[in-house]
């Protein structure tokens, strides 16, 4: 079949436009994560150790289901993961030095 009519030129523009447009009508910018004012220095740091541990077991339990180079991609993800939080943990035994070691 032979179009007598050619399409019109596309406008990345205006297709990257109506793309952004789109992403906002669907997924609002709004926080997901937000914390409070009134969080100490040492619940942020906890509420990290725990973000990081959650973290740590997806990306470890990821690894079951898949084969080389994607699994050593995600357990260089989960040892990064790891580094992160033994400095986190190491940071909150800092702040009660005499707590750790009873």
């Amino acid at each position: 079949m032979h179009k007598l009519v050619p399409d019109p030129p596309r406008d990345p523009a205006k297709d990257r436009a109506a793309f952004n447009r789109a992403i906002d009508h669907y997924l609002p910018t709004r926080e997901v994560h937000s914390t409070h004012a009134d969080l100490s220095f040492e619940d942020a740091l906890l509420y990290t150790a725990s973000l990081l541990d959650s973290a740590c077991a997806t990306a470890l339990d990821c690894t079951e289901s898949l084969e080389s180079p994607e699994r050593a991609k995600v357990l260089a993800v989960w040892h990064l993961l790891e580094m992160a939080k033994t400095t986190v943990d190491q940071s909150i035994e800092c702040l009660h030095p005499a707590r750790a070691k009873t």
